[in-house]
């Protein structure tokens, strides 16, 4: 069975090029409160610039300068980049990737934590209490980073600085590319520390081909886009008893097998996307789940472009493949 994969949209790889403040205006648009947006070649570049935000912005000269993500369900570059800039990184115990609330407040008040990464969707499987989350942030001056790659289109965009791949495959699904975008109290930090010219300086480093057109379009579809993830992985979380996650929203699905190994065998020698790449991810692994299983990748699949008939045809097949 050969599923189509996501692509960047029509309209977009004819109109590659674009004006960058109309591409600017559209990803405001899906965000919880306004960014100062700058382009970049990467989400990595942005977690890199996010952590040179930082550096810049805190004193690191303290060894008890701490930055808090998640124990599973976030990006391996929230381990990476904050250590280069001379932070300590502690894990936040967690649901299966969720961030529970109470837990927080507990890790940050005993941690001197100074900020905060994490994902809008834990692990793509499931969306983040993010007001909440928010709050508990400000109310211990802790700087919230969130990278909305797999939540934009939904609910997102209350970090104090937000980070975005437009990569392939993301709901923003350009194959290339990423984006920053910094509120205005993170802005009105680095003018107070003589800093906002090094940003301006170190954001000068990227250079960026102009793609703003095709990232526009594609900008402007991500909410039929994330909506349509969400609705097949909801059909697949009814049709499947060791589906997790049932009752809140993500643009994949985790199902739990004691032997992820077999399974993924199965699936892939039966079941694959039109570009030879497989529909699964075999866990534990820490951008999705610790926990033994595979996830059923939807945000890889052309979803703007498979009827739900179809997707139940997939449905079936993958049940068929687990038994």
């Amino acid at each position: 069975m050969i599923v189509p994969h996501r692509k960047p949209c029509l309209e977009g790889r004819l109109n590659v090029e674009g004006n960058i403040e109309e591409l600017k205006h559209a990803i405001n648009d899906l965000m919880y409160s306004k960014k100062n947006i700058s382009i970049l070649p990467s989400g990595n570049a942005g977690i890199y610039v996010a952590s040179n935000i930082l550096y810049n912005i805190i004193d690191t000269s303290s060894s008890n300068c701490n930055v808090l993500v998640p124990d599973m369900g976030g990006w391996k570059g929230f381990m990476t980049y904050p250590k280069m800039f001379n932070f300590n990184i502690v894990e936040l115990r967690t649901n299966y990737g969720i961030v529970d609330i109470n837990t927080l407040d507990e890790e940050i008040k005993k941690n001197n934590i100074h900020a905060l990464f994490l994902t809008s969707l834990a692990g793509y499987l499931a969306h983040q209490p993010l007001k909440e989350i928010k709050k508990i942030c400000e109310e211990n001056e802790v700087i919230f980073v969130e990278d909305i790659s797999g939540g934009i289109g939904g609910d997102c965009g209350y970090g104090d600085m937000v980070v975005c791949s437009t990569g392939s495959p993301k709901i923003i699904n350009c194959e290339y590319g990423g984006f920053i975008g910094i509120s205005d109290k993170i802005s009105e930090q680095l003018i107070e520390k003589n800093k906002i010219n090094d940003l301006k300086n170190l954001l000068k480093t990227y250079k960026v081909p102009n793609i703003y057109g095709l990232m526009k379009e594609e900008t402007i579809k991500a909410k039929k886009t994330y909506k349509k993830c969400v609705r097949f992985s909801n059909i697949l979380k009814n049709e499947f008893e060791n589906a997790y996650f049932k009752d809140n929203e993500g643009v994949c699905v985790f199902l739990e097998y004691n032997n992820p190994k077999e399974i993924s065998k199965n699936i892939n020698s039966v079941i694959k996307l039109d570009n030879g790449k497989s529909v699964i991810t075999k866990c534990p692994i820490y951008e999705r789940i610790l926990k033994s299983g595979i996830v059923v990748e939807i945000k890889k699949m052309d979803v703007l472009n498979i009827s739900e008939e179809d997707f139940y045809e997939v449905v079936s097949k993958l049940k068929e493949l687990t038994l």
